[in-house]
């Protein structure tokens, strides 16, 4: 069984042009917003994005402008890939199955529009490793993949963990087979997990507080280790709602690294996530602050702590992608 393969299409960056280097306390670089623009338009209009969506009957190719089109993408996956209904958690998305013809054809187009394969950095020094936020197993894997990735040569200065203060309760069972303490929060996972891989002690430093809008926030810090591990378990900006990838980038810039400009930045996630967190990242730090944004995923299809991905959730994180585009092309003004 055989699918069309497509080549990998590049994720939109901030990063300066080879042989320049932004100094810290230098002021912004100016984002190159027309590379941006390119790189946007390239991942609309690439012939896996086609395929995908003649996939699920949209033969006609996007037409209008580029705002136009991610509009169109946009609504279109809101009414065919949108298995969370804007409303449950992913974990809770119950969604479809599909033929192993068509299953093979829509991780072929995804895997080029950047859901799959991006697994080493091509950069080997950054300031700071961020490793985004999840359950016990998720964060086990992710952790692991910093960890393997650092002994591997690629040099930091620091290992930041970003989680939020969602409860997960449930998750104790899963940090009761891996050897960890209790998970209250996902901000307890993430630092249990970062503990266990990179051989921790409990925290050295330990500092918290509330936002304007009441919304707590606590960082922890293990300076035992070389590069050392720091926690941020970020506030939420939305009522009633736990901290999302935004919140945790927002809070890392101004509860940890306050104003990082110009730093380099690893992002290591899960591979169905990364061109979506990447955009959220190269919006909220590259724009902001003139970080230069790489993002990294472990691979799901062959995890020894987390299931293979369904398709659907593939598909919803294609969703996730194109509004976080649509998000960074309104950005750029």
């Amino acid at each position: 069984m055989t699918a069309a393969v497509f080549s990998s299409v590049p994720l939109p960056t901030t990063r300066p042009a080879r042989g320049e280097r932004i100094a810290a306390g230098a002021g912004l670089a100016t984002p190159d917003r027309a590379r941006l623009v390119e790189r946007i338009t390239s991942w609309v209009d690439s012939p896996a994005m086609t395929a995908l969506l003649a996939e699920f009957g949209a033969e006609q190719r996007l037409a209008g402008s580029l705002a136009e089109r991610l509009r169109a993408l946009e609504e279109f996956s809101a009414t065919r890939w949108d298995y969370r209904k804007g409303q449950v958690e992913r974990y809770e998305a119950v969604g479809e199955t599909f033929t192993a013809p068509t299953d093979v054809r829509i991780r072929s187009a995804a895997r080029s529009l950047g859901l799959a394969a991006r697994v080493v950095p091509r950069n080997r020094r950054f300031d700071h490793v961020l490793v985004l936020g999840g359950g016990v197993r998720t964060m086990m894997a992710r952790a692991h993949l910093a960890a393997t990735i650092l002994r591997q040569g690629v040099q930091a200065t620091s290992v930041d963990g970003l989680g939020s203060l969602r409860p997960i309760p449930e998750q104790n069972v899963f940090a009761a087979q891996f050897g960890l303490g209790d998970v209250a929060t996902e901000g307890d996972a993430v630092d249990e997990t970062l503990r266990h891989v990179f051989s921790a002690a409990p925290a050295t430093e330990q500092r918290s507080g509330t936002t304007e809008t009441g919304h707590a926030w606590w960082v922890r810090s293990h300076g035992d280790v070389e590069p050392p591990v720091h926690v941020l378990a970020a506030p939420s900006s939305r009522p009633g709602k736990r901290a999302n990838t935004a919140d945790t980038l927002i809070g890392w810039a101004e509860l940890l690294r306050p104003a990082p400009v110009g730093v380099r930045l690893l992002l290591v996630t899960t591979d169905i996530f990364v061109p979506f967190q990447h955009c959220e990242a190269v919006r909220l730090l590259g724009l902001r602050f003139g970080c230069d944004v790489e993002t990294v995923g472990f691979d799901s299809s062959v995890n020894p702590w987390v299931p293979p991905a369904p398709t659907f959730a593939i598909l919803q994180e294609v969703r996730s992608t194109i509004r976080s585009m649509q998000a960074l092309y309104e950005a750029l003004g």
